[in-house]
C-alpha cells in the first residue's frame, strides 16, 4: 500500500505536467499567432494609408493642380508628405513638415527611400513610401510618412502582456490539470484498493462496475473476469487436492490392513492373499501417482516433451498388443492415417480409451482408424456395453468421475482410477484435437447401448521424423 503511493503520484504528476506544458504551448502559439496577425494588420493599414496619400498628392501634382500646402490625410492627421523635384527643393508639403527641407532622397533606379543626409528622420519608429510622378515637365517624387510607434507599443504591449498571462495560464494550467486528472484517477485508485483487499481466500468477491462503457467500465470487467478465471481455477484445485487425497487414501488403506492382519497372526495369516492384494493395491496406486503427474504436467502445458509424425495404425495396434483386453478388438485402419504428435501420449490415450472400453464392453471393441476430409484423422473406440446416459456425456472427461450406475464393470475387475478420459481429453487437447461420446447403437425398445469414443486430430504435415 505504501509503496504504491509515490506511483500512483508520479503517475498523477506526470499527467499534469503533460497537460500543463500542452496548455501552455498551445496559449503560447495561439498568443504569438495573434500577435503577428495584429502587427501585420496594423502594418498593412499604415501602408495602404501612406500609399492611398501619396496616390491623391501625386494627382495634384500630375494635374499640375498642387497648392504649396498639402492638405492632411483624410486617414491620420499625423502623417506628412513632401513633393521634391529633381533638385531636392521642397515645393509643397503637409503643415506638420512645412518649412523642413527635403526628409528623404530617393536614388535613380531604387524604391525605397533613404534618409535625406542631415535629415532628423530615419530614427526607424515612422514608415515612409515614394512615388514618382510628372508635374508638367518637371519630374517630382512624392514622400509619405507616418508615425510606427503604434506597433512598437502594440508589440511592447503583447510581450508584456504574454509575460504576465503565460505564469498564469501555467498555474491555472498546473491547479486545474491536478484536479481534473486526481478526479478522473479516482475510480482507479478504487479499483486498486478494492483488488488489494481480495485475497486467496474470498476469490468470490468482485469489484463493482461502474456500468458505463468507457475505459473504467471495460477495465473492471476486464478484472472481474480474470478474477472468474481465478475462482474457478482455485476451486477446481481444491476439489482436485480433495479427490486426490481420498483416491490416494484407499489403497494405502488396504494395503496398511493386509499388513495389519498378517502381523496380528502370523501363524495362521493367508501371506500369499494379503501379498497378492497389497501388490494390487500398489499397483493401482502407481498409476494413479503417475496418472496425477500426468494432470500436472497438462496443467503446466508441458506434457508434449517432442512431436514426431506418428501412424495412428501401427501406434493402436502397439498398444492393443502391449496390453491384451478382456474382450476381443476389432481395429479398422485405413491406410496412412499420420498424425503428428508425442508417440507416448497418444499411446496412453489410445490406452486409456481401449482400457475405458475393455472395462465396459459386453462382448466385443472396434477401433476405427479413417481420415474426415484432408486435414482430419479420426479415432474411434466403440464398445457394447451399457453406454453413458447423454446427461454425464460431459462430465464424464472430468477429473474423478465414475459412472457407477450408468457403467457396469464386468465382475472381477479392478475399478478405474476415474482419471482416465480426463488424462484422454487433455492428450487431445494438448494435440489441437477435440473428443466427444455418443452411442454406439440404438435398440428396438428405443434405449441406447454401448459408448463409442471419437478423437478428431490435425493430419501429419510434410514428413519429418516418423515414429
Amino acid at each position: 500500500m505504501t509503496r504504491n503511493a509515490p506511483r500512483r503520484g508520479s503517475l498523477r504528476l506526470r499527467l499534469t505536467l503533460l497537460a500543463t506544458l500542452a496548455i501552455t504551448m498551445t496559449v503560447a502559439i495561439v498568443t504569438a499567432v495573434l500577435a503577428f496577425t495584429l502587427v501585420t494588420s496594423v502594418r498593412s493599414n499604415v501602408t495602404t494609408t501612406l500609399n492611398a496619400y501619396a496616390d491623391s498628392v501625386g494627382q495634384s501634382a500630375t494635374a499640375e493642380r498642387l497648392p504649396t500646402t498639402l492638405p492632411p490625410s483624410p486617414g491620420d492627421a499625423t502623417v506628412w508628405a513632401q513633393v521634391v523635384d529633381s533638385s531636392g527643393t521642397v515645393i509643397a508639403s503637409t503643415a506638420n513638415v512645412a518649412g523642413q527641407p527635403a526628409l528623404y532622397t530617393l536614388p535613380s533606379g531604387r524604391t525605397t527611400p533613404q534618409p535625406a543626409p542631415g535629415s532628423s528622420s530615419g530614427r526607424g519608429d515612422e514608415r515612409v513610401i515614394a512615388q514618382r510622378y510628372v508635374t508638367g515637365t518637371e519630374p517630382v517624387v512624392v514622400y509619405a510618412g507616418g508615425s510606427t510607434q503604434l506597433l512598437a507599443y502594440l508589440d511592447h504591449d503583447l510581450q508584456g502582456h504574454l509575460l504576465y498571462l503565460l505564469p498564469v495560464v501555467l498555474l491555472g494550467a498546473v491547479g486545474v490539470s491536478w484536479l481534473l486528472i486526481g478526479r478522473t484517477l479516482r475510480p482507479v485508485e478504487r479499483i486498486r484498493a478494492e483488488a488489494a483487499e481480495i485475497t486467496g481466500s474470498d476469490l468470490h468477491r468482485r469489484i463493482p462496475e461502474p456500468g458505463s462503457d468507457d475505459e473504467i467500465g471495460r477495465l473492471t470487467r476486464t478484472l472481474n473476469g480474470m478474477l472468474d478465471r481465478l475462482e474457478s481455477s482455485a476451486e477446481r484445485q481444491r476439489r482436485f487436492v480433495a479427490d486426490a487425497s481420498h483416491e490416494l487414501r484407499t489403497p494405502l488403506a488396504a494395503v496398511r490392513t493386509s499388513m495389519e492382519v498378517g502381523l496380528a497372526h502370523p501363524d495362521q495369516a493367508p501371506w500369499p492373499e494379503l501379498a497378492t492384494r497389497a501388490v494390487t493395491e500398489t499397483t493401482r496406486l502407481q498409476r494413479l501417482v503417475e496418472a496425477l503427474l500426468l494432470l500436472a504436467r497438462s496443467d503446466d502445458d508441458t506434457l508434449l516433451r517432442h512431436r514426431v509424425q506418428v501412424d495412428l495404425a501401427t501406434l493402436t495396434q502397439a498398444a492393443i498388443d502391449a496390453a491384451p483386453a478382456r474382450v476381443p478388438v476389432a481395429v479398422h485402419a485405413a491406410e496412412n492415417v499420420r498424425v503428428t504428435g508425442d508417440p507416448d501420449q497418444l499411446t496412453r490415450l489410445i490406452r486409456n480409451l481401449l482400457d475405458n472400453a475393455d472395462r465396459h464392453a459386453a462382448h466385443t471393441i472396434e477401433v476405427t482408424l479413417t481420415t474426415d476430409g484432408p486435414a482430419t484423422a479420426v479415432i474411434r473406440v466403440a464398445d457394447d456395453g451399457p453406454g453413458i446416459p447423454p446427461a454425464d456425456r460431459e462430465r464424464v472427461f472430468d477429473r474423478f468421475v465414475r459412472l457407477e450406475t450408468a457403467r457396469t464393470r464386468h465382475a472381477g475387475e479392478s475399478t478405474g482410477t476415474g482419471l482416465g478420459l480426463s488424462i484422454a481429453r487433455d492428450i487431445v487437447t494438448a494435440h489441437g484435437g477435440t473428443i466427444t461420446v455418443t452411442s454406439t447403437v440404438q435398440r428396438h425398445d428405443g434405449q441406447e447401448r454401448g459408448a463409442t469414443f471419437t478423437v478428431r486430430l490435425p493430419v501429419a504435415g510434410p514428413p519429418s521424423e516418423t515414429a
